[in-house]
């Protein structure tokens, strides 16, 4: 949940303020690095191999475009 008062001080700030504001935090979390714990690790494993041994489970890039952009519309 968003703190009340930088929500109102956002919402006050013009579009072109804004997206500098979201330029701003993009930057910011680019360059943080991420901790990923063992548990994760073994997740992210355990998921690239059932793939790697039955690729129809997953989904190419236009699919994954497709079903994204439906769920926006």
């Amino acid at each position: 949940m968003v703190n009340p008062a930088l929500q109102s001080a956002i919402e006050a700030m013009s579009l072109d303020e804004r997206l500098e504001l979201v330029e701003f935090i993009e930057q910011s979390v680019e360059s943080a690095p991420i901790d990923v714990t063992e548990e994760q690790k073994t997740i992210i494993r355990s998921r690239a191999a059932e793939l790697d041994a039955d690729p129809s489970i997953g989904l190419t890039w236009d699919e994954l475009d497709a079903r994204m952009g439906a769920r926006w519309k």
